[in-house]
């Protein structure tokens, strides 16, 4: 038998699927895999369920951040940027990441390009074009979160983005 992983989605159909009564040899048949897959899909069906409200349905692991505490300070302030239409390039959210760190107390973090990657990743944040009243941001509004001396200047050549109301970056037009 070869190994294969079960998306989430998959997982989630098969927790159904179990629910309604069908056996689990029908199911690990069907998938190629063994009933004790299926049963351990079916023991770990609450963390699966709640990992379908933070991520992806093609996800097939749910992997979580080493420092959580500083994952969760990001994503606090990634949001209330958001919720004040303040557009964030990769380079101000490495700058504010690595601010943050150093507030926790965390000396051995690093945030690399990899990490803003992975942070995107685990919090299903994609890059798109918007257009509309949500991308106006009055200029005062940006220097008041942004002063000067932060790490940040103008001439930075990535895009700036926000969180859109569905949770994804979207790329602003200059």
């Amino acid at each position: 038998m070869s190994r294969r992983q079960i998306t989430l989605d998959e997982k989630i159909g098969i927790i159904g699927r179990l629910e309604n009564g069908e056996e689990i040899g029908a199911i690990a048949r069907e998938f190629g895999t063994s009933s004790s897959t299926i049963s351990t899909i079916w023991d770990r069906r609450d963390s699966l369920k709640t990992m379908l409200e933070i991520v992806s349905l093609r996800t097939k692991q749910l992997r979580t951040a080493q420092h959580k505490d500083l994952e969760e300070a990001v994503l606090a302030w990634f949001k209330k940027q958001r919720l004040a239409n303040v557009p964030i390039s990769g380079p101000m959210l490495k700058a504010k990441t690595e601010q943050l760190a150093e507030g926790l107390k965390i000396e051995d973090f690093k945030c690399s390009a990899s990490w803003v990657l992975s942070f995107r990743q685990r919090h299903n944040i994609g890059f798109g074009k918007m257009a509309g009243e949500s991308t106006a941001v009055c200029s005062r509004c940006h220097d008041d979160v942004w002063p000067s001396g932060t790490g940040y200047s103008e001439s930075d050549e990535e895009s700036f983005v926000l969180l859109d109301s569905d949770g994804s970056f979207v790329l602003l037009d200059s």
